[in-house]
């Protein structure tokens, strides 16, 4: 069982120590260790976990095209009774049909009939509808078990973060209505069902209050959390997001700082070292 999420984590006394930033994580956390300590009792031998700890400060670039053939491989295990991974030529005819629902669409050369563009002659934002199709049919059509969750949730993290760092989105040509039907996972978490919240709030700026630019989609519980606590926080737990959120307030003339962030993770830091203190004292 794979668990992808955001961990707050220090390195002290030797120790290597993470604690998720959403709650609700733990439970995954929870089965994935339950499910260890089981096989380690069938089998007798520890089961060493596999991590990648990846520090979001470093520079990466987004690839689409890795994304566009990772989530079509969900797609088909997902659809799999035996949850298999696809062959090339199984994995290529479902991406030829996916092409047909959710690429753009060009005439051809020769009958002049609409066809699909292919990912070979996709420019950026041709990809990024043909990704954003894929994210739709995953959160609508697809009964995903924890670990493909895991690998969707991967994808949208980095998604997120490139997205709202282009000139040009995808949103900036939608309307609100548009966004609703298409982005129906939370931007935050993957999860579902979510509600629309304006990141530039209608008070200070109701001129933008119909722009999908200025909207997040997040779950009811993420965004009553958001009101409770402020965008320090809630950046601070869903850091791919910072981008978007920049980008809305650049967008509406007002550049956010984010009150208390710094504040909010050194307590955090300092909550957990009292923590491992008090677990490793003789």
């Amino acid at each position: 069982m794979k668990v992808v999420a955001f961990f707050h984590g220090i390195f002290f006394k030797n120790q290597i120590v993470l604690r998720a930033t959403d709650v609700r994580d733990l439970s995954l956390v929870k089965k994935m260790f339950d499910s260890k300590k089981s096989r380690e009792e069938r089998t007798g031998r520890e089961i060493l976990l596999k991590c990648e700890i990846d520090a979001p400060l470093q520079k990466r670039t987004f690839r689409q095209l890795g994304a566009i053939w990772k989530l079509v491989e969900i797609i088909f295990i997902s659809t799999t009774p035996e949850m298999r991974k696809p062959t090339k030529e199984e994995m290529y005819d479902l991406y030829i049909d996916l092409l047909e629902l959710y690429a753009d669409k060009t005439p051809s050369k020769i009958t002049g009939k609409l066809r699909p563009v292919h990912i070979s002659e996709s420019n950026t934002m041709a990809a990024a509808r043909l990704i954003d199709g894929l994210l739709y049919h995953l959160a609508n059509e697809c009964d995903l078990k924890p670990d493909l969750q895991a690998d969707v949730r991967s994808v949208i993290y980095e998604w997120e973060e490139w997205r709202g760092k282009r000139k040009l989105d995808l949103n900036d040509f939608r309307s609100v209505a548009e966004m609703r039907e298409r982005v129906t996972y939370s931007e935050a978490s993957g999860r579902s069902p979510v509600d629309f919240h304006h990141i530039v709030s209608r008070g200070a700026a109701p001129q933008f209050v119909d722009c999908a630019w200025n909207i997040l989609a997040l779950t009811r519980e993420e965004h009553e959390e958001f009101h409770r606590k402020g965008w320090g926080c809630f950046l601070n737990k869903y850091p791919h997001l910072r981008p978007k959120v920049h980008r809305a307030f650049q967008k509406a003339g007002h550049l956010p700082v984010p009150d208390g962030f710094m504040e909010a993770t050194e307590r955090t830091y300092n909550e957990m070292k009292s923590l491992v203190e008090e677990a490793t004292e003789d």
